[in-house]
């Protein structure tokens, strides 16, 4: 009799199709060269925007990453659209570069067919229409935000610390100079 209910359990767990993920667009920004700048960001999925914000970067204790959240509805049709968008003009992932200093961005797009992961510098993209998608996902976050308590983000770059800055070395004349 168990072997008959574990092998049901077998064949029923097997044949269970999973719910496809619903499509999303993660779009999050690192750490630039301002420290007032904070660390966002911002997800479309169904017909909801969400984001989240690095609570006083400069005031906050060293790599606690604490954030705020909030959401708003703006309906599937504007989500649908940035998807495919976004898709169009991010088909695959591509190396961008490294700016010191500068924002560095995280794009993910996920929908039914796959994926598309990618990280970038705006000013290294490759074509205007890149440049104009990334720029219309972060004027989405002008709506009527609502504050919630938690909301689930990529943290990968969220997260992403700066690399500690090179010891100064200061030779013989450097140091007399300093003296002065």
């Amino acid at each position: 009799m168990k072997r008959y209910v574990l092998l049901s359990l077998l064949v029923i767990s097997c044949t269970v199709k999973q719910q496809p993920q619903p499509e999303s667009l993660v779009l999050t920004v690192g750490s630039g060269i301002n420290p007032n700048e904070p660390r966002f960001g911002i997800e479309l999925k169904g017909d909801t925007l969400f984001y989240c914000e690095e609570i006083n970067p400069r005031d906050s204790f060293k790599d606690t990453f604490l954030y705020k959240y909030s959401y708003c509805i703006i309906g599937k049709k504007k989500v649908k659209e940035m998807l495919d968008r976004s898709k169009a003009v991010f088909d695959t992932k591509v190396d961008y570069g490294h700016i010191a200093d500068a924002n560095y961005y995280q794009l993910d797009i996920n929908t039914q067919v796959d994926s598309v992961k990618t990280t970038f510098y705006i000013s290294n993209l490759e074509t205007d229409n890149q440049k104009q998608v990334v720029y219309d996902i972060i004027a989405f976050k002008d709506c009527d935000l609502k504050p919630m308590e938690y909301h689930d983000f990529k943290s990968g770059i969220l997260q992403y610390k700066l690399p500690p800055p090179p010891p100064v070395i200061m030779d013989e004349a450097s140091r007399i100079i300093g003296k002065e």
